[in-house]
């Protein structure tokens, strides 16, 4: 019962938290970027409190205008968590923009959507790199869906095209992000099962699956901003790829570690 009550007064929470920010976000649009930010922090801000989350950042944010962040994908979650540790513009596929609820915030929040085409491959690419050099921090999940949270599945080396062009791989840089579900509030590392309360892979539905994250107490989410480095010091994009693969899947194990 108190799971219930917790779960139901959280996705109430949820749902004024944005009802009260969507409307003056949107009409506040047109002052640009620092303005958005500002309540894009706020509502990722107050969904990572909701689902009680207790947040463990390590490292920093590359401050340069053109980063291309890369990163495991274990759930939904990784959103608001990572928006919560540092603006950023998501990378997803089409098919996110039509979800309930999530596809309009997708839509609003500028977030890039790619079509599996591949006659439409250079056209998104431009497009990418056009929004990177314009200074958007983009961020793409290499994997292409998410997993478990135990490991990583094998990057994709196609996105990281965008990065290794010879017109822009001199101005861009490439930072590897990793994020694990591991551990209680107090440090203690959570059993497989209670993992799979907060990864969301394979069929999972997403309705009962969130319902399941707002009615339990919270876990602490680990977040390692891993160093930079720019994309020219790369031969090309398969380079890359298993450069931000390793630091990643690096990170997974040190979090894993006994402290």
């Amino acid at each position: 019962m108190i799971a219930f009550i917790r779960g139901l007064v959280r996705i109430i929470a949820f749902l004024l938290v944005t009802l009260v920010l969507v409307p003056p976000y949107l009409l506040l649009f047109p002052l640009g970027q620092p303005v958005r930010r500002r309540f894009i922090y706020l509502w990722n801000r107050s969904v990572c409190a909701l689902a009680g989350f207790k947040i463990n950042r390590q490292g920093q944010p590359y401050q340069a205008k053109e980063v291309l962040l890369v990163g495991n994908h274990v759930s939904y979650l990784d959103i608001p968590v990572l928006s919560f540790c540092n603006h950023m513009i998501f990378v997803a596929k089409s098919d996110v923009a039509g979800w309930p609820l999530f596809g309009f915030l997708a839509k609003i929040t500028q977030t890039a959507f790619i079509e599996r085409n591949p006659t439409r491959a250079k056209e998104q690419k431009d497009l990418l790199q056009k929004r990177l050099l314009n200074g958007e921090n983009l961020m793409f999940f290499p994997e292409g869906t998410s997993s478990d949270g135990e490991g990583i599945l094998p990057f994709k080396s196609s996105l990281f095209e965008i990065v290794a062009d010879h017109n822009v791989r001199e101005y861009c840089y490439v930072q590897p992000v990793t994020i694990a579900f591991y551990k209680h509030k107090n440090g203690q590392a959570l059993s497989r099962g209670e993992q799979d309360q907060y990864a969301w892979f394979g069929d999972m539905a997403m309705a009962p699956h969130l319902w399941n994250v707002l009615c339990r107490k919270g876990i602490q989410v680990d977040v390692i901003f891993h160093p930079a480095r720019r994309a020219d010091t790369f031969e090309g994009r398969k380079e890359i790829a298993s450069w931000a693969a390793t630091q990643v899947h690096d990170g997974l194990k040190s979090l894993k570690s006994p402290t």
